[in-house]
């Protein structure tokens, strides 16, 4: 496995050290907030790839062991993404809770794939009792309100909370969306990049908006106290699960099609929308969705932050970083296939390319440099603390219980 490196103009660039040009008072004020502060990425990827690197060769041989003995494609991905934890369950290194510390986290996201029973090859059948599995881990806490990330932070421990985005179409039955809350589910992405029996998503031929079971699905959300997430909604639908919703939308993990125009972004009309809702967006660090430029960095997410606080107001931006992904490449690239964008709604133009990194945002260490780039660009404590965390808490808290 080779170890990723960071550099910031021209320069190599240590974890969360991005060089912004700051001041000696404006880093004490950078590190003083993001201590204090509730920090809360919507979609976050764990250690993301870059943590395997730093294991011992002997570990990182368990992984190809445990990643090749797994039986299906599905097992494969789930042991290699779970592994660092499992590393801390059999005390074997805690490399993994070392690196959220560094990073400050204080609430991220677990994936569900899927919630039906239609025999998918996903992470669905026994999500909850995977998660369940670490949540023993004395500073891991699995969460359903926002309360308890406010006692997470209290207690010096990293919350995690159930966040699904369908990869294949669910059943035409809301019970579904009944049995996962029970389990913990509190944030459904409405479609992935497909058309599915909910409604459109952002790379489908046509967007026809929400189906009329979409339209159910949300309104059950709303009842059960499930977020509404149109991420990878396509415009009509996006607008579509803002008119139909009587709580706060969100776009957890999206950027602004006025920086950059990508599919994956929401242009004015849904984000204006999205905060008439009381939502917010929160802003990827995803490379090919910011800009078009050789070698994006970490400025780049924050010009979609600028944009988005601009247009609909710093309290509906977020962070929801998605990036990179939390295996390895060499597991990524045997396990899913070179055609794996594709066969989930992806296509030539939208760029993907999983092996780049925002110069600046590497993994989850680098946290702090968002803050110190919002501190470089002039915001003010109470909109610091909004953007790391309290906007996204003030939907949970009026959605979620």
């Amino acid at each position: 496995m080779v170890q990723a490196s960071d550099t910031s103009q021209g320069h190599h660039c240590e974890p969360g050290r991005f060089n912004f040009g700051l001041s000696a008072a404006q880093e004490a004020r950078a590190t003083r907030l993001h201590s204090d502060s509730i920090v809360f990425d919507m979609l976050s990827m764990y250690g993301g790839s870059n943590i395997f690197a730093h294991y011992s060769p002997d570990l990182q041989e368990a992984l190809r062991v445990r990643v090749a003995t797994a039986r299906s494609r599905s097992e494969k991905i789930a042991a290699a993404i779970y592994w660092p934890f499992e590393m801390a369950r059999e005390g074997r290194s805690e490399l993994i809770h070392e690196w959220f510390l560094q990073g400050g986290l204080t609430c991220g996201a677990y994936g569900v794939e899927d919630l039906g029973d239609e025999g998918c090859d996903s992470l669905s059948g026994d999500w909850d009792k995977k998660i369940q599995r670490y949540a023993q881990l004395p500073w891991l806490r699995c969460i359903s309100t926002a309360a308890e990330i406010r006692a997470a932070k209290r207690d010096g421990v990293v919350a995690l909370y159930a966040n699904c985005q369908p990869l294949n179409p669910l059943p035409r039955d809301l019970q579904f969306l009944d049995k996962a809350y029970g389990k913990g589910l509190r944030s459904f992405m409405l479609t992935y990049n497909r058309m599915d029996n909910i409604g459109t998503g952002c790379t489908e031929r046509v967007d026809t908006g929400l189906s009329m079971f979409g339209v159910e699905v949300v309104r059950r959300c709303n009842e059960l106290g499930i977020i509404v997430d149109v991420s990878h909604c396509g415009r009509a639908t996006t607008l579509d699960a803002c008119r139909y919703s009587t709580k706060p939308v969100t776009a957890n993990h999206t950027a602004a099609r006025k920086i950059h125009e990508h599919a994956r972004g929401k242009g004015d009309e849904e984000i204006r929308a999205i905060a008439a809702t009381g939502g917010v967006v929160g802003v990827v660090a995803v490379p090919h969705f910011l800009s078009s430029a050789p070698a994006p960095t970490l400025e780049h997410m924050l010009d979609h932050i600028d944009y988005i606080a601009g247009l609909a107001g710093w309290q509906h931006v977020a962070i929801g970083t998605d990036w990179p992904w939390p295996i390895p490449e060499e597991v990524r690239v045997a396990t899913l296939g070179p055609d794996y964008d594709r066969r989930v709604g992806f296509r030539e133009q939208d760029g993907i390319d999983r092996s780049k990194r925002l110069l600046g945002f590497q993994d989850c260490r680098d946290l702090p440099n968002i803050t110190r780039g919002l501190v470089k660009r002039g915001y003010n404590d109470e909109q610091i603390r909004g953007v790391l965390g309290e906007n996204a808490l003030r939907v949970w808290e009026e959605v979620c219980r």
